[in-house]
């Protein structure tokens, strides 16, 4: 006798799954088209509908929206989350990106890995269990949110939109392997002011350029080696990257300001406002034997409000092994929890009290953003099929 959940993996065929994720490719999602992710919303709100799920768009800015769709349970088992993002990059350098081709085992498109294979992988996991017929314990819930790949103005959106769930997955590449953790990022510059004079008497003057580079070796000297003490099981080391330094107008006129520009990656246990304290102080510290030290570290609003911190959650978790489990299952072999090198939402939804999040989505993130973007059909199926095992187990026998 075939179990539940096999059954319910039949209430979809693989060829829905990849026609879905072509019509999402098809549709222009990123910045520089008009309206954005207005589009893709408006086919996902009618794509449930059309299924019978309850749907609703919830607007965020500018009439953008995520998409909230919910088969709903009786509250006697946890609530699972599925999240993806609606938005992608622009074409760039991608040929035909628009047009989605399936060849060789391979669906490629903008946004095929990044990320509409998985919000198609996502929505027929809804999609098979609405077929199925079979009552939830638990919610499940779907929600395309939007603006990823500039500030995440969607998954913050979302976490102050009062929702709740015990358990989410976002769908971000790790070719099905799950992420439990990731570093945050904050950007921010130190400015320092000096006095401009004729550059034939510098030292009537006050060189901006140089009070920065003493700050500059000061992090270098000082900084960088106590980053170097910290380190995650999963993350490494926190790092900071200076990556732009403006000072100065022309050679003959000694600069009276200039503006330092950083990056930093942040371990699970550290916040932005400690780093940018951090830095002040070593300006702080030099001003103690420098009178002329004028300089103040900031953070910068490049996120517009919405906190990049970092993401972490219990590798022991039930969303952890269930999908862990699934994996095998699918794969035929065990598999480890890992860190991630890159930033996503999860870290956002991570925020909703009492919720363990984790990242678990098809392809390689190395196609993400790549010239010949694609999905692996193998890797989407795979993801389609555990996130219906991990459903079944969480929200309908209610482990």
């Amino acid at each position: 006798m075939k179990k539940q959940s096999e059954e319910r993996i039949e209430q979809v065929d693989a060829a829905e799954i990849i026609n879905l994720v072509c019509e999402l490719i098809r549709i222009e999602s990123h910045q520089e088209k008009e309206g954005h992710e207005k589009e893709v919303a408006e086919f996902l709100k009618n794509f449930f509908e059309a299924e019978g799920i309850e749907v609703e768009l919830q607007e965020v800015i500018d009439g953008r929206a995520n998409v909230i769709a919910r088969l709903r349970g009786n509250d006697t088992a946890p609530a699972l989350l599925l999240n993806g993002h609606t938005d992608t990059v622009p074409p760039y350098g991608m040929k035909d990106a628009f047009r989605p081709k399936v060849e060789d085992g391979k669906i490629y498109g903008r946004g095929s890995v990044d990320m509409k294979g998985a919000l198609a992988a996502m929505a027929y996991a809804l999609v098979s269990i609405k077929r199925s017929g079979i009552s939830l314990k638990g919610d499940v819930v779907f929600a395309a949110t939007i603006g990823e790949e500039n500030y995440s103005p969607g998954a913050f959106h979302l976490l102050n939109s009062g929702l709740k769930a015990d358990y989410a997955i976002v769908g971000e590449a790790t070719e099905m392997q799950v992420g439990v953790a990731h570093k945050g990022v904050v950007w921010g510059e130190a400015v320092f002011k000096g006095k401009a004079v004729h550059g034939s008497v510098p030292d009537k003057g006050i060189n901006a350029i140089y009070k920065a580079t003493k700050w500059i070796g000061k992090v270098m000297d000082e900084y960088i080696p106590k980053l170097d003490e910290k380190e995650h099981p999963l993350l490494g080391k926190p790092t900071i990257n200076i990556g732009e330094i403006h000072g100065g107008t022309r050679p003959v006129i000694v600069p009276d300001e200039c503006i330092v520009k950083f990056e930093q990656r942040l371990l699970p246990d550290e916040k932005e406002e400690e780093i940018i304290k951090d830095l002040q102080a070593l300006i702080d510290e030099l001003a103690k034997t420098d009178e002329d030290m004028d300089g103040t570290v900031n953070e910068l609003p490049v996120f517009r409000g919405v906190p990049h911190r970092a993401l972490e959650a219990d590798p022991d978790s039930l969303i952890v092994k269930e999908l862990c489990r699934s994996y095998e299952r699918e794969f035929g072999e065990t598999t480890q929890v890992i860190g991630l090198q890159y930033w996503t939402d999860g870290a956002l939804l991570n925020e909703i009290p009492g919720i363990q999040t984790v990242v678990c989505g098809p392809g390689n993130i190395e196609q993400a953003h790549s010239s010949d973007e694609f999905i692996s059909i193998e890797q989407l199926l795979a993801a389609y099929r555990m996130y219906l095992n991990t459903a079944d187990s969480i929200c309908i026998k209610g482990r």
